[in-house]
């Protein structure tokens, strides 16, 4: 019997998760929306956005003010970052993960 043909990893393993809290009191949580909508535009990327306002929602120790980005469970940015600059450093990461992963 032969040996099974080695297949790459799945997708699911490269991709990485952004998630980015908001409330509807912040006045610069519209940049991070609009971040957000771009960022979903990023293979590999999942992205969701923690509406902390809505009830039930709790506010994770990392979390100190919003818009606050974690990136893989760390986080990026307190605030909004550049946002051209930030998508470029999150494609930049995803690609680094995926040669990490082939290697």
């Amino acid at each position: 019997m032969s040996s099974p043909i080695p297949t790459p990893r799945s997708w699911e393993e490269n991709t990485m998760q952004l998630d980015i809290y908001v409330t509807d009191q912040c006045a610069n949580c519209e940049e991070a929306l609009l971040i957000a909508e771009r960022a979903r535009t990023i293979a590999g990327l999942k992205v969701a956005v923690i509406h902390l306002d809505q009830p039930g929602q709790r506010i994770p120790p990392r979390v100190v003010a919003v818009p606050t980005y974690v990136l893989n469970g760390r986080v990026v940015s307190l605030g909004n970052p550049e946002r051209e600059e930030f998508l470029a450093l999150l494609r930049t990461e995803l690609q680094q993960q995926i040669e990490e992963a082939a290697s």
